[in-house]
């Protein structure tokens, strides 16, 4: 794992031993308000567990979450699997379909 992750940050353009150093950065419920919707994933975990927020850091770029196991994918890519395979490309849990898309 560590030989990839060398290979990402060298790929990346990054230094190595900056990367092992990271931490993430906190933010209170105020600054969480003032981001836009459209550059904050929210992943909704079950009890006792709550939520977490993740900033996109490439807002051109949409992402999107499987309501079942809560991986991050690009939207588009999600979109293409659930209608192709008709469920998420990590859990392979079939997606609802709605009731106005079910044929009488």
């Amino acid at each position: 794992k560590q030989w990839y992750q060398r290979r990402v940050a060298i790929t990346a353009g990054q230094n190595w031993e900056s990367m092992t150093s990271y931490q993430p950065v906190e933010v209170g419920p105020e600054i969480l308000k003032k981001m836009p919707r459209s550059e904050v994933v929210v992943l909704k975990w079950g009890s006792p567990l709550r939520y977490q927020f993740y900033k996109n850091l490439m807002p051109d770029i949409i992402l999107d979450t499987c309501d079942s196991c809560n991986r991050i994918f690009y939207a588009d890519d999600l979109e293409l699997q659930y209608l192709q395979k008709q469920a998420c490309p990590f859990c392979r849990k079939s997606v609802a379909q709605p009731e106005a898309a079910v044929a009488e």
